[in-house]
Parts: C-alpha cells; structure tokens; sequence
C-alpha cells in the first residue's frame, strides 16, 4: 500500500523533539539495513547502521539540526526526516532519510523542498550536503550540483561520498 503519492504528500510535517529521536534512531539504521546492501560492503554497512548506537552523536545530528519529520496519516512511526543548518547564508543538509517502504514516492524529495524552503526563510541562499548514491538523485533533482566525489572515514570504514552544492 503506497503511504504517499508521487508529489510527497499528504503528510504532517513538524519539528523532531528529543522524544521522536528514538523512533528516527530506527528509521535510520533500517534505511541503511535496507539500501547499503546494495552498494557497500557488509563492514560499511555495518558501520552506517550502527551510526545510533551513539546515543548522543545522534541525539546531536538530529537535535543541533533544523530536524523536521514527516508522518503519514494514522501512522505511528515517522515516514522520514531531513536536517538542515540553522544558521548562515550557506547551509549544510545533514540528514535526509524515509522509511524504506515509503521510498521512491516523492517524499524525500518533498521532505528536501521544504526544508530548503524554511531555511531561505531564514537567510539561506546556498547549500550544500555530503550525499550517498541513494540520495544523490533526489539532490541533483533539487537543483543540486555534484561537484567532488572523496574516500572519507566514518565509523573507522572508508566510504566513497558525493558533495553536492546548489545556489
């Protein structure tokens, strides 16, 4: 059953609080349980699911963001969330994640939107996001540019990221 149509929609979209991180802490490691399989090593997987393990550097991703989520109507867990900067002219996009079974019905792509949206509202007028090959095309369809590719650590796994900047 589809949870949202092509335009991203409907879906309520509110602030994260320390309450929903838990829940986004779950949706995360399933996305990275579900997709890095199909591009990345059994340790780098292993290494991006278990990013919630750190309670606190979550709870900081998530809290010290722009965090806004969405939920679908009658749905008990969040649909997906997307984290921005608070502040400057230029903005980093620090999160953009959807529960696996809502994926490839625009609403990561709506998600980013809005989230681009608040921040202009907010004096932004560049941005710019370090991206995996599964959010890579919803960046580039925002407007994005894919300017470098780099080997980087994290989690003591070596990844390949994509930096892609818009404005």
């Amino acid at each position: 059953m589809p949870v949202a149509p092509a335009d991203g929609g409907p879906f309520t979209w509110r602030p994260a609080t320390a309450a929903d991180v838990p829940a986004l802490a779950e949706l995360y490691r399933a996305a990275a349980l579900r997709f890095g399989p199909l591009v990345y090593t059994g340790a780098q997987v292993e290494a991006w699911a278990g990013f919630p393990d750190d309670t606190a550097a979550f709870r900081h991703y998530v809290l010290e963001a722009d965090t806004w989520l969405a939920e679908g109507p009658g749905d008990a867990a969040p649909l997906g969330f997307c984290g921005v900067d608070r502040a400057g002219t230029l903005r980093e996009v620090h999160s953009l994640y959807v529960r696996p079974q809502a994926t490839r019905q625009g609403l990561g792509s709506a998600m980013l939107r809005r989230s681009l949206q608040r921040a202009q509202g907010g004096g932004a007028c560049r941005f710019g996001a370090w991206v995996t090959p599964f959010s890579r095309p919803v960046f580039l369809r925002a407007g994005f540019t894919w300017t470098r590719t780099v080997a980087a650590e994290f989690a003591g796994t070596v990844f390949e990221r994509y930096r892609v900047e818009r404005g």
